[in-house]
């Protein structure tokens, strides 16, 4: 998990699902209010609100709306049983994901409904964003620190007119879910989560076991593994990894036989103080100096680790640094924060489930990585200004259910490795690991990976670990790195 911490979405995921609420749900929970879809790139969905309470232990209080996307299966007479897609960060919206074609067109739709719910504090769903960054005509503001203390409490200021920051919970979110499903009149669902929402999935799992079909989980995180624990050492290993991969690649070794030598240097130059680097923000559109910290380029790289395709170009840009060259590392940042805002979410979500839980130790523990402790200090820092929810019960505990789970780890991921879903795996024994090989926390990038496309479609069809097809992934190859011409 990060920020931003985006959903994993593989080429035949695919989005639908239509509401067939029924009075009996319509009892149980809040009813369906159906509305125009609006700006939404979808034709033929439908889109509503569900209205809960904030705060299910104050009846009277404030209630927010939940904002949803339904998409029909194609075929005139769908299985019962729908898809919701959970989406990462904590911060994305679930409907976001509908922007992608491959999502909306494929083949999980032909038989299944397939049902995008914003979590509450992401999109329409009560939506909570902190203005962090900018504005556009002050470049050097957009590399301030990852969660600057002062804009903190002036977010929490302003969010805290529209919501009880303490209740945006992962406890809250599953509540949610369930009253979401109820309202639609379905009985059992199966779960798609990447990253974050891997952890609202089998949260939901514990609790509401009898309602779960099936689980595909993308970049899981256990939880015994709070956030940002070991962030510099997971990102250490990850780097290390894709260098490594760098020296046994013919082209890249030849184009960059001192990687490992440079990019030690990198670090520890910047480490002696920030340099200099030029950008342009799409906004503004002419070139600006601006003074780079070390925690600036080390957050680029971390997050270029993340998606394979990316990592793909982290040798030439370390390469480029190493000669002076830090624009193009810089640029990708300014990229990254060039909205301007951080998803609240991930405060709320994060400073009661997780900073508490680190351990003592842990940013000393970091500190000789090339990331460094300094997430661990930053979100220490921001949660102290934050309203804080009730300790989660679950910290710690394994879900153990009987249900199929399909889970899918890279073996380079910087922040969710391959060993946690080996740990996640030994309390769910109808479960089934894809390692895939050159993967970060997204795939995206690598050749083959229709492989992985069928295999989400094989075991949501089938229901069963045994319909999946393993071979396939030995395919998945990383195309090249990123050297330079000639």
């Amino acid at each position: 998990m990060c920020r931003p911490l985006l959903f994993v979405v593989l080429a035949a995921w695919s989005a639908a699902a239509c509401g067939r609420a029924t009075g009996e749900a319509a009892a149980r929970s809040g009813a369906v209010t159906w509305e125009s879809c609006g700006h939404l790139p979808v034709r033929d969905g439908r889109c509503g609100r569900v209205t809960v309470l904030e705060n299910r232990d104050q009846p009277d209080g404030r209630r927010i709306s939940l904002w949803l996307v339904v998409l029909p299966a194609r075929e005139p007479a769908p299985l019962p049983d729908p898809v919701f897609y959970l989406a990462g960060g904590p911060g994305q919206a679930a409907t976001v994901i509908l922007g992608d074609p491959s999502v909306v067109n494929g083949k999980l739709r032909d038989r299944r409904d397939l049902v995008f719910l914003d979590q509450r504090g992401t999109g329409g769903s009560n939506g909570l964003e902190c203005d962090f960054y900018g504005p556009p005509a002050n470049a050097q503001s957009y590399f301030d620190k990852f969660v600057p203390v002062d804009k903190v409490r002036a977010c929490r200021a302003i969010l805290s007119a529209k919501a009880d920051l303490a209740q945006y919970t992962t406890d809250a979110s599953v509540a949610d879910l369930d009253e979401v499903r109820a309202a639609l009149g379905y009985d059992r669902i199966n779960l798609l989560g990447g990253s974050y929402g891997t952890r609202l999935a089998m949260e939901y799992v514990r609790k509401h076991d009898a309602n779960v079909r099936a689980v595909v989980l993308q970049s899981p995180i256990p939880p015994s593994e709070p956030v940002p624990e070991r962030f510099g050492q997971l990102a250490q290993q990850a780097l290390d990894s894709v260098l490594d991969e760098c020296g046994a690649s013919p082209d890249c070794a030849r184009a960059f036989p001192k990687i490992r030598d440079e990019a030690r240097e990198v670090f520890a130059r910047l480490r002696r103080g920030p340099v200099t680097a030029t950008v342009v923000h799409p906004a503004v559109g002419r070139p600006t100096d601006v003074r780079v910290s070390h925690e600036n380029i080390a957050e680029v790289i971390r997050y270029m680790t993340y998606v394979a395709g990316s990592a793909s170009a982290v040798p030439q840009v370390l390469h480029q640094a190493f000669e002076g060259n830090y624009s193009p590392i810089a640029q990708d940042l300014l990229r990254r924060r060039a909205d301007g805002t951080f998803d609240a979410l991930y405060l709320s979500i994060t400073c009661a489930e997780d900073v508490p839980f680190v351990r003592a130790s842990a940013a000393e523990d970091d500190d000789g990585t090339y990331l460094t402790g300094y997430r661990v200090r930053e979100q220490r820092a921001a949660c102290a200004e934050w309203p804080r929810g009730a300790a989660p019960s679950w910290r710690g505990q394994p879900v153990r259910s009987d249900r199929p789970v399909l889970i899918m780890t890279g073996e380079q991921d910087p922040v969710t490795p391959a060993s946690y879903g080996d740990l996640i795996a030994q309390t769910l024994p109808n479960s089934l690991q894809l390692q895939i090989p050159h993967s970060g926390h997204s795939p995206g990038g690598l050749t083959g990976l229709h492989c992985l496309s069928q295999a989400i479609v094989d075991f949501i069809e089938s229901g069963q670990t045994g319909a999946v097809q393993t071979g396939c992934v030995s395919a998945i190859v990383r195309p090249g790195f990123v050297v330079p011409r000639g």
